[in-house]
This record gives structure tokens, C-alpha cells and sequence, in this order.
């Protein structure tokens, strides 16, 4: 590339705008997005009923009637 050419390159870059990049928003959106699903979650779960099982062995049974597949 010889001189001419940078020059003419630098001069039709010249007006072409390239945005910075804004990880640090981007990733602050993502945070509060999944902050306020948490929240708007655990609102949801608390107009509900509460789910209490008798034992812990009834919380970690699976349910009656499911058929789990063994992957070997």
C-alpha cells in the first residue's frame, strides 16, 4: 500500500463512526435482568400454596407412576 492509498483510506475511514464497545452495560443489563426474575419468581411462589412433604424421602421419591430410563 503506498502513501496515496493510506491517504485515501484514512480519508474515507475518516467519516465512518465505528461505536465503542459497552461490555460493562451489557453485562450490568444481563445482572439486573436476572435479579429481577429471581425476584418476580419468589413473588410468584409466595401467592401460592406451599408444598410440604412428610419426609425427606418423600421429597427426593420420584413421583408415582413415572417410568425413569437407565442410560448405560
Amino acid at each position: 500500500m503506498t502513501r496515496r492509498d493510506q491517504e485515501l483510506l484514512d480519508r474515507q475511514l475518516r467519516g465512518l463512526c465505528i461505536p465503542q464497545r459497552r461490555d460493562g452495560t451489557m453485562i450490568l443489563a444481563i445482572v439486573v435482568i436476572f435479579l429481577a426474575g429471581i425476584f418476580l419468581g419468589n413473588l410468584r411462589s409466595a401467592a401460592g400454596e406451599p408444598v410440604h412433604f412428610n419426609s425427606i424421602e418423600t421429597a427426593l421419591s420420584a413421583p408415582v407412576g413415572s417410568n425413569p430410563t437407565v442410560l448405560r
